[in-house]
């Protein structure tokens, strides 16, 4: 199962597993309300393709997992 790239509301990018998706976090849509890795906030948070991502995005969303 592939891995799912996030980005919070205060820019921060993360990891996490679609079974993670669906059960601890609260759905509005498209935005997910998330308990943030990078600075454990709970924020709204957006899928982002990984296409769209610079390598350095890219390594810092692998950084950090939800």
């Amino acid at each position: 199962m592939a891995d799912l790239i996030f980005r919070c509301s205060d820019g921060h990018l993360c990891t996490t597993t679609w079974l993670k998706v669906v059960f601890l976090t609260v759905h509005f849509g498209n935005a997910k309300w998330m308990r943030c890795p990078v600075d454990h906030k709970w924020r709204m948070a957006y899928r982002v393709g990984a296409n769209t991502l610079s390598e350095t995005e890219l390594e810092e969303a692998k950084r950090y997992r939800f």
